[in-house]
């Protein structure tokens, strides 16, 4: 009989200024992560052994070039070390152009594994936008980086914001408020909900009750205060409604997000509609999941807080969280042990 074992998920170091490699290390130290998953650590093997000496940590580094080295054992951490930081160069809490490069070339070499098959998903370490931008590399998120590497059109990605049965989905994510407003039509609005129920389904949920927030005060209240609703929203979840998808609104999302826990997937139409109430909820313990990708990405629902980095009090809960949660999902090619 064919034993399902544990998914090996690559593991990011994110921007190595900010809190990503403490909370990396932090969290293969907790046992509990082996129990979830066979974790793969992606980063600068320099930074991970300062942190180690510094805050004595009770962990090894195991350097690999290929996943088939790797041992997966509590206490040791195996590593891919890109080796692109520059030691004389760096400091905890500046982030630059060298951090945010390496921090997109952490990303690249863990969505190339994924691709190949060689790990089953991804996460990626909190980045710090304004490094990347001072690389003069294109960044507006996770989202759309996974999009490009992947050949995915940047449209068809959404994020999925999720802490235990709370889950929120973004049709615009990093944009102006003026331009989101430009973004949202019912065709932009039809594949957010059909990406909300494919990954509600991939999270075990046989038959996801989606709701729909407004963009309008009241939802509109019938055209009163904004056309949207009658002329891109309610179109949107009517054709998917056609196709048995359980997509439910448009509604005020003043009142909508007080109901957590009535749906099982909430559609928010711009970045501040869904991040306010779902941080308000549970701040340290989301995951921040990309979807309509071929490859299953996350990230933690957090920043890289330059602000305390290197000083040993970041919390790992939220990433820990994560692994539990890419765990979980229904994996269409599975690893199994004959």
């Amino acid at each position: 009989m064919k034993i399902p074992i544990k998914p090996i998920i690559a593991v990011t170091v994110g921007d190595v200024s900010g809190i990503g490699p403490e909370i990396a290390l932090k969290s293969l130290l907790d046992p509990h992560s082996y129990d979830y998953c066979r974790p793969l650590l992606v980063g600068d093997s320099k930074v991970l052994s300062q942190y180690i000496k510094r805050f004595n940590m009770q962990i090894q580094l195991n350097l690999i070039h290929q996943v088939s080295e790797a041992k997966f054992s509590h206490g040791i951490v195996d590593l891919i070390d890109l080796d692109n930081i520059d030691m004389k160069n760096f400091s905890f809490g500046e982030g630059d152009s060298m951090t945010g490069r390496a921090m997109i070339e952490y990303t690249k070499k863990a969505i190339t594994l994924a691709l190949k098959g060689e790990v089953q998903a991804v996460i990626g370490g909190p980045h710090t936008k304004s490094s990347v931008e001072k690389a003069g590399i294109e960044f507006d998120g996770y989202p759309g980086l996974v999009a490009r590497l992947t050949g995915t059109k940047e449209e068809d990605t959404f994020l999925m914001l999720v802490s235990g049965n709370l889950r929120v989905v973004n049709t615009t994510l990093h944009v102006s408020l003026k331009q989101a407003l430009v973004l949202l039509n019912k065709s932009l609005i039809e594949k957010a909900i059909r990406a909300a129920d494919s990954a509600g389904k991939e999270l075990g949920l046989s038959s996801p009750r989606i709701t729909v927030a407004g963009l309008n005060p009241h939802a509109g209240e019938g055209g009163l205060f904004g056309e949207e609703e009658q002329d891109e929203i309610i179109p949107a979840i009517e054709n998917v409604q056609e196709d048995g998808i359980r997509a439910f609104g448009p509604f005020p999302s003043d009142t909508l997000f007080s109901e957590f826990g009535k749906y099982d997937i909430y559609l928010a139409m711009y970045h501040d509609q869904a991040h306010i109430p779902i941080k308000m909820k549970a701040l340290k313990n989301i995951a921040a999941l990309t979807i309509g990708t071929p490859v299953l990405f996350a990230s933690v629902g957090h920043g890289s807080a330059p602000d305390i980095a290197g000083k040993g009090i970041a919390e790992p809960t939220s990433l820990i969280q994560t692994m539990e949660l890419l765990s979980s999902i229904k994996f269409k090619k599975p690893l199994i042990n004959s």
